[in-house]
């Protein structure tokens, strides 16, 4: 069965690690409230050469409207190596969203400190 596995920090914020397919890899705070998929840091984008295919604007939860770079990155997630839209933080945010959770099975132990995403 494909699975990725994470972590709660002492926060109660839960972590999943990402990897590219180049094998870096990066921790990424679990957010169900975003609808999309990565939102990566723009140093991370650069230092793994993930090209930025154009830019969107974005109306984020507290209402603020932004503009973000959109890069293409190549992942290993579940078992299978995808092209996953990313959006660019220029604040070093790096999240995964409702998207990377299509079809698949979400746990959060918060008594372990657990995270895992079957499919």
């Amino acid at each position: 069965m494909a699975q990725e596995t994470g972590r709660v920090n002492d926060d109660l914020q839960a972590f999943i690690t990402i990897e590219l397919n180049n094998g870096a890899t990066f921790d990424c705070l679990l957010d169900t409230g975003f609808d999309g998929a990565l939102v990566l840091p723009k140093s991370f984008v650069q230092d793994n050469s993930i090209p930025i295919v154009g830019d969107e604007t974005y109306t984020a939860a507290e209402g603020n409207v932004f503009t973000a770079d959109i890069g293409v990155a190549e992942i290993n997630w579940l078992d299978e190596n995808l092209s996953i839209r990313v959006l660019v933080s220029e604040v070093g945010d790096a999240l995964i969203g409702v998207e990377m959770l299509v079809d698949s099975i979400l746990e959060i132990d918060y008594k372990n400190q657990t995270v895992k995403i079957t499919k």
